[in-house]
């Protein structure tokens, strides 16, 4: 009978403890406990029913010394402080840890010094990086590639010509969706707020909404922001309505922005909901609440960051296959801050 571990002189369970158990060398049990390991069904076992015994845990920081992989993935953005991205996390650290994988983010709000975030990265011996932004720069990412990271960027379009994968929403079709949802609503004078033209959301939910547009002639007042939130939603709304007093409608290219418009409308102008149609995009859990009932898109994120980890561990093992592109699709989720469509 095993002795009892549980009291203060409890002592962690090494790879020589199982091996003495199993009557097997120290070697068999570090290949039981390595992915791919050489070692007989019999002894793995053998190996496994002892360390079950004791306790046994492998050593994950002496076994990536072995391997050279640390099963260390970063996730980098800048956009912690959008609730979007807590659902992002959520699903990322989860799905890494069910794969035995170990998550570890790196937050770049704000300034920061590309060469000292790549360099800390490097110690840490990272073994693949995802990139959960469209905003973040698109030089900072190409550093990224170039320190040979095998990297992914997720909800974000690589624009660049480096070796990298990316998945993200079909925001070209999002943005034709908006601008039909709104014709078939009736609204002709329409606005929308985004980012800079640099950050690949904006620009290709903005691409879309122009096309249908365009082809009922139809041109929308535009007004860029320095990022997506609600008090640069709030600001670019109040903006737009003073400078075009005629809008009727408004997409915005994030749900925060489409927030921050929609208590523009309401609080700074005395607007009714649907009264101006205002869209937003990703379906946050505020865009729900009665206070907005919000119309947006609702983009799968679990069904990208899946993608990402899928293509991430597909780029760590072969690192010079070609650059892939995924899409996932997003569906169109009505609200009271459009009025109902024309019969």
């Amino acid at each position: 009978m095993p002795a009892d571990r549980d009291g203060p002189s409890r002592r962690r369970a090494t790879l020589a403890d199982v091996a003495r158990l199993a009557k097997v060398s120290p070697s068999a049990v570090s290949r039981t406990f390595t992915s791919g390991g050489s070692v007989s069904k019999k002894t793995r076992q053998r190996v496994l029913k002892a360390a079950a015994e004791i306790g046994f845990q492998p050593n994950a920081l002496a076994r990536s010394l072995m391997t050279g992989r640390t099963a260390l993935i970063a996730l980098v953005t800048n956009a912690f402080a959008n609730p979007f991205i807590n659902r992002v996390v959520d699903v990322f650290t989860t799905e890494l840890q069910s794969r035995n994988l170990r998550p570890l983010a790196f937050n770049l709000k704000g300034d920061f010094d590309w060469k000292d975030t790549i360099n800390l990265m490097l110690q840490y011996q990272i073994d693949g990086v995802v990139i959960a932004s469209s905003t973040l720069d698109q030089a900072f990412i190409d550093r990224v590639v170039d320190a040979q990271f095998p990297t992914v960027q997720a909800f974000g379009r690589y624009y660049g010509d480096r070796l990298m994968d990316s998945v993200f929403v079909n925001n070209i079709e999002g943005g034709k969706s908006a601008a039909a949802e709104l014709l078939a609503r009736d609204y002709k004078r329409p606005g929308f707020i985004g980012a800079a033209d640099s950050v690949s959301t904006t620009r290709d939910r903005l691409s879309g909404f122009q096309q249908v547009l365009l082809e009922a002639d139809i041109r929308p007042q535009i007004i860029r922001t320095d990022g997506y939130s609600h008090q640069f939603g709030r600001e670019a709304a109040q903006k737009l309505m003073a400078d075009n007093p005629d809008l009727d409608s408004l997409f915005c290219a994030d749900d925060l922005l489409a927030l921050g418009a929609l208590d523009a409308l309401h609080f700074d102008l005395g607007k009714d909901a649907g009264e101006i149609g205002v869209i937003g995009f990703n379906d946050i859990d505020a865009a729900g609440w009665p206070s907005h009932s919000l119309s947006t898109f609702r983009a799968h994120t679990g069904q990208v960051v899946l993608n990402a980890i899928d293509m991430l561990e597909t780029r760590i093992v072969d690192k010079e296959r070609p650059g892939e592109q995924r899409i996932v699709s997003c569906k169109f989720i009505e609200r009271d801050s459009l009025r109902p469509r024309k019969n």
